[in-house]
């Protein structure tokens, strides 16, 4: 039986079963916890004929569980291949092999694959594979979190750059000069915080404004704002894009912070979980008063900041407590 007659024989006009969920950076017994939940309740479920996918969200990655195959015949054309080439025409099916599969969200990083035993050994014996697969998985969020680091130090050493031409700008400057240029007094011993300040909100406005251009452009189009959260998959991505920006934001600061005091790091990790339940509530009444009052066009970009503005504020303030 060929790849092809064998997909169409078990997957033949079914309906895909999918789930997923968002693996926050960090956190590693949630999200194993979580993808437990997922698997168990497939098993539990579904046979193992059943088409299925797992979409595991995570900051700039998503990471797929499903059987090899299921969304590009030619990989399990190739696989088998491979195994009659290794094991000759008459080779005992094993099942359909299962495949974690990591995309990069970020240009110039490859999308990589690894098979983790098969979806029938997955309904078999169901605790000795969900460590595997846990391992696999748990590899490629590390792997991302290093990517998420080096997008973090860019855009640390971009606002260095930034805070010294504020300085500079405002330094020169006279008390009333500033006064005039801001519309609020900014005594010279002043300067340095303010420039320091200003520095990071032009980094927190430039994830902003790309999470903006993302949901523009990739959700919104053309579509009405109730067009687009009448759509189950871009409405999930739009959730996924807040959360997606709360984590760059939050770990900007925290990767620029953590080493100005010993417990800055592990006070922050603490006030991470009611910052972004906070931000998620702020997102979702937000957008319920929008499909409400029904608008042509939605503009994103206050959408986006005035949601995260708020957030980066709180954040400050939160650091401002080590500082005092």
């Amino acid at each position: 039986m060929n790849a092809e007659e064998k997909l169409n024989r078990e997957y033949e006009n079914r309906a895909i079963y999918t789930s997923g969920f968002y693996a926050a950076p960090e956190n590693d017994l949630a999200n194993r916890q979580k993808l437990f939940d997922a698997l168990k309740s497939l098993v539990t479920n579904q046979e193992p004929t059943a088409p299925f996918s797992l979409q595991i969200m995570a900051t700039n990655c998503e990471i797929n569980v499903m059987p090899l195959g299921l969304l590009n015949l030619d990989e399990l054309k190739d696989y088998e291949k491979k195994q009659r080439l290794q094991h000759g025409f008459h080779h005992q099916d094993q099942g359909t092999p299962l495949l974690v599969q990591y995309s990069p969200h970020v240009e110039g990083q490859p999308v990589q694959k690894k098979i983790v035993g098969t979806v029938e050994e997955l309904f078999d014996d169901f605790n000795g594979q969900i460590e595997q697969v846990w391992n696999a998985i748990n590899h490629f969020l590390q792997a991302n979190f290093q990517l998420l680091t080096v997008i973090e130090q860019d855009l640390i050493q971009d606002s260095h750059d930034v805070e010294k031409e504020y300085r500079t700008i405002f330094g020169k400057m006279t008390a009333n000069q500033r006064e005039d240029k801001l519309g609020f007094s900014l005594a010279d011993e002043e300067v340095a915080q303010f420039s320091n300040y200003m520095a990071d909100m032009h980094e927190v406005q430039a994830i902003v404004l790309s999470a903006a251009s993302f949901a523009n452009r990739e959700l919104l189009g053309d579509n009405s704002f109730n067009e687009m959260m009448g759509d189950n998959v871009r409405r999930s991505t739009v959730f996924w894009v807040l959360d997606n920006t709360f984590y760059e934001i939050f770990y900007y600061f925290l990767f620029s912070y953590q080493d100005h005091h010993e417990k800055l790091a592990k006070y922050l990790l603490h006030q991470r979980k009611t910052l972004i339940i906070n931000m998620r509530n702020d997102a979702f009444d937000r957008a319920q008063k929008l499909t409400e009052t029904p608008q042509l066009k939605v503009d994103f970009n206050k959408y986006f900041t005035d949601i995260f503005i708020p957030v980066a504020e709180q954040i400050t303030a939160e650091i401002n407590k080590f500082r005092s």
